[in-house]
């Protein structure tokens, strides 16, 4: 980790990369100082390439980028997925989010000629586009460099033109009161786009993303919700959560 002149900004980046993000109405407090003042330290960091500024806050660098997501928590992603995986449909039309743990569910699509398989990230395009089974469908949109997902109106447009039998997401976080969130605004808005047009929904995280909370809320439709872990579904840390799904596995 660099050194840097500023002792609190050195402070905030060693938080930031212990937890992964942190918040300005948090550091402000902390820190004894006023939100615009956390503002300008996380701008400086951005600037420097230690951090990536989200909406209420920053993230680790090297957090939110696919490549790097790819081999975290990798056993505990699998195990949740594979709760969800018996759900998939063999014909229709269902969406992946741009997520490494959804990721686990491509290799599980061989032999599905006739469904078809939409999503924001292209490494996930790719991926199902090697099987030579599902058809492909990749949003248009921006490219977000902080998550490599794409994102912004075209995005949404492509979305408001697609009609989902099922959604497969996973999230930055899970919090009992402000329910799923993302580390930027823009993907939470277009996973809630997608939820919107969803007749059934699958959230599949580890147990590492409960009580995380990011910038960007969306929501999900509690009805037709079901949430899937790495934890046993009695597990006591998940209690709180019942309440905001329709099941959990």
């Amino acid at each position: 980790m660099p050194e840097l002149a500023e002792p609190r900004q050195q402070a905030i980046l060693e938080l930031i990369n212990t937890g992964g993000h942190a918040v300005v109405s948090s550091l402000a407090k902390q820190f004894d100082v006023s939100e615009m003042t956390i503002r300008r330290d996380l701008n400086s960091l951005e600037e420097q390439g230690l951090a990536v500024r989200v909406h209420g806050g920053a993230l680790a660098a090297e957090k939110s980028r696919f490549s790097i997501r790819l081999s975290a928590n990798a056993r505990d992603k699998a195990r949740a997925v594979a709760k969800v995986a018996p759900n998939l449909p063999h014909q229709g039309c269902i969406y992946f989010d741009g997520s490494t743990t959804v990721l686990n569910l491509v290799k599980m699509l061989k032999n599905r000629p006739r469904l078809q398989v939409a999503t924001n990230n292209v490494e996930t395009f790719n991926t199902i586009a090697a099987l030579n089974g599902p058809a492909p469908i990749l949003l248009g949109g921006t490219l977000d460099i902080r998550t490599d997902n794409l994102i912004g109106p075209l995005a949404l447009r492509s979305i408001e033109t697609l009609a989902f039998e099922q959604a497969y997401f996973s999230a930055w976080g899970l919090d009992a009161e402000l329910g799923l969130n993302e580390a930027t605004m823009e993907d939470a808005l277009v996973k809630d786009q997608v939820a919107r047009r969803t007749q059934s929904v699958y959230v599949a995280l580890d147990h590492s993303k409960l009580g995380v909370v990011a910038g960007g809320t969306w929501s999900h439709g509690p009805a037709k919700t079901v949430l899937a872990t790495d934890l046993d579904p009695g597990d006591k840390r998940l209690a709180p959560f019942h309440k905001i799904f329709k099941d959990i596995l």
